[in-house]
């Protein structure tokens, strides 16, 4: 167990698609990556984000909320170029009610430092490109086929994320399949 600085840390955790649905938002990605630079993370959606308090305690919260969940069909609603950093390029979905207890045990199980709230989307790069370039390419792509999300994992990264040095310290705590 490695204690951190919570002002300087954060812990996500991360829903991650099948194989299938993986394979589907890299190929999004590398058609975009065809015209925009950036960086990539692996395929994810961010269920919770909060300070991070220790690395057991983060991979433990994970653990109870992988315990005797299924897997999770979610339909995508939009590709968007987003203002931020961390939605330059995103594929945007619908709500559910699984995504929300998710969320919801997270967040009751977490410090609840961060305030974080829900926002369903996977972020297909990250990118200082210009506004109009990265709207341009969320217009010429494809909205992908429902996907089915089968796996947790606990991420531990800078507290800030703006830059692609940031990206490159995500590192992984642990990883959850739900069945």
């Amino acid at each position: 167990m490695k204690p951190y600085n919570s002002r300087d840390q954060a812990v996500s955790y991360w829903l991650m698609p099948c194989p299938q649905g993986q394979q589907r938002f890299e190929d999004l990605t590398r058609q975009a990556l065809s015209s925009l630079h950036g960086c990539t993370l692996d395929t994810h959606i961010t269920l919770y984000s909060d300070h991070l308090d220790d690395e057991e305690s983060s991979r433990d919260r994970l653990g109870q909320v992988a315990e005797s969940r299924k897997p999770i069909l979610l339909y995508p609603s939009a590709i968007e170029a987003g203002p931020l950093f961390t939605t330059s390029l995103i594929v945007r979905f619908e709500a559910s009610g699984e995504l929300n207890s998710l969320f919801t045990q997270l967040h009751e199980l977490s410090p609840q430092q961060l305030g974080y709230r829900l926002n369903p989307h996977l972020s297909l790069l990250y990118s200082t490109e210009a506004a109009h370039s990265r709207q341009n390419m969320a217009e010429m792509l494809t909205l992908p086929a429902p996907a089915l999300f089968n796996r947790v994992r606990a991420v531990v990264h800078p507290l800030t994320v703006r830059t692609a040095e940031d990206i490159a310290a995500f590192t992984t705590l642990g990883e959850f399949t739900l069945a």
